[in-house]
């Protein structure tokens, strides 16, 4: 079933119901308003933001020339967008990253794992699955 209501309506005039005129009229006790032209319905507010021409500044050609343009990463970091600015991003990515061996054994060796609870989970459950290596 069709909503007359809807902005959805394929049809863009209503849906008139199978009911007769005469059979609403005796129910409500009011004479049914039927429209002579269909309404137009328009959004006026959209849902998604949008960017205006006339606020993306493009600069002309001699001047963009003149000034140094840093270099551009290929995958910027998720926090940097505007739109993220003011909110706090948890699960992003990060430059903690130390190829050496002593700071893998510090976040994932076997003294770590024992210090706390869900490491000590983690050592019981690859203990029980019979690793030949529980920990780095």
């Amino acid at each position: 079933m069709i909503c007359t209501r809807c902005l959805r309506n394929p049809f863009g005039a209503p849906v008139r119901s199978r009911i007769s005129a005469s059979a609403i009229n005796s129910v409500s006790g009011r004479p049914l308003r039927t429209p002579s032209t269909p309404r137009a319905f328009s959004i006026l507010c959209t849902r998604r933001p949008r960017i205006l021409a006339s606020m993306s500044n493009t600069p002309s050609p001699s001047i963009s020339s003149t000034l140094i343009t840093p270099t551009l990463d290929l995958l910027p970091k998720i926090s940097s967008h505007p739109s993220l600015a003011g909110i706090q991003v948890r699960n992003g990515p990060r430059d903690t990253f130390n190829p050496s061996h002593r700071v893998r054994k510090r976040r994932h060796g076997f003294l770590s794992r024992i210090k706390t609870r869900k490491g000590r989970n983690t050592l019981k459950r690859r203990l029980s699955k019979s690793r030949s290596k529980l920990s780095h």
